[in-house]
């Protein structure tokens, strides 16, 4: 870049202190790339992805998943796929608000006629300690506070567990098998919880997540993520 273009950076970084995927300063998302974002306006069983309304199990796979159901915003590329990135990589905590106000347009409605307790995917303490923060609480809490829902902290995940990447579902089932613990309210017979996550890859994580919360008692567990891989 050269030293000028180092210090025209720092002098907008200072002025315009976000900046879209598309490099336009003084936005974290601005009207082009937020147009060019596909939602999914259907549903797919997470299971065996036959269309379903919000993305709930069908009543065919039912028992072979613990998730009543799952809700994708889109697919994981092009926008979408930077703003990921640089939230979870980059450290750009603020893209949780826009990313929540996505989530907010296509299933808010809903979230809201179910009445959910919100929650979050858990990350190691080692992860916490080295980010800083978990984006998926980052977006849990968002989500929560704009649609009036009580967001809670009811997963613990151990260190023990190994980085998921590049690993097949079967490995990420065994390597998160019995490394997630809840955390939350015991008053919770009957109700209904959200699990929300960035990326959906294998679903590994989100089925220890929701076979620990419906042995805590929750009648109905749904994931949320952003896009699935």
């Amino acid at each position: 870049m050269g030293v000028i273009g180092n210090i025209r950076e720092i002098a907008l970084d200072a002025v315009f202190p976000h900046k879209c995927v598309c490099g336009k300063w003084g936005v974290l998302l601005c009207d082009e790339c937020r147009g060019e974002i596909r939602v999914d306006k259907t549903g797919l069983c997470p299971v065996c992805k036959r269309i379903s309304d919000y993305g709930r199990t069908c009543s065919a796979c039912r028992h072979r998943s613990d998730l009543t159901g799952v809700m994708i915003l889109g697919p994981h590329k092009g926008v979408l796929k930077a703003l990921i990135w640089k939230f979870k990589y980059k450290y750009v905590v603020d893209i949780g608000r826009p990313l929540g106000e996505l989530i907010v347009a296509r299933f808010g409605n809903f979230l809201v006629d179910k009445r959910f307790i919100v929650t979050y995917s858990p990350i190691t303490k080692e992860h916490l300690n080295i980010r800083g923060y978990n984006q998926a609480e980052v977006l849990a809490r968002r989500v929560a506070q704009d649609l009036g829902l009580t967001c809670e902290n009811t997963l613990y995940k151990s260190n023990k567990v190994i980085s998921q990447v590049g690993h097949t579902r079967l490995e990420r089932l065994r390597n998160i098998k019995g490394k997630i613990k809840y955390l939350g309210p015991t008053d919770i017979q009957n109700k209904k919880i959200l699990i929300i996550d960035d990326v959906y890859t294998t679903g590994a994580t989100l089925e220890e997540c929701a076979k620990v919360l419906r042995a805590a008692g929750y009648r109905e567990v749904w994931g949320l993520v952003l896009s699935r891989d």
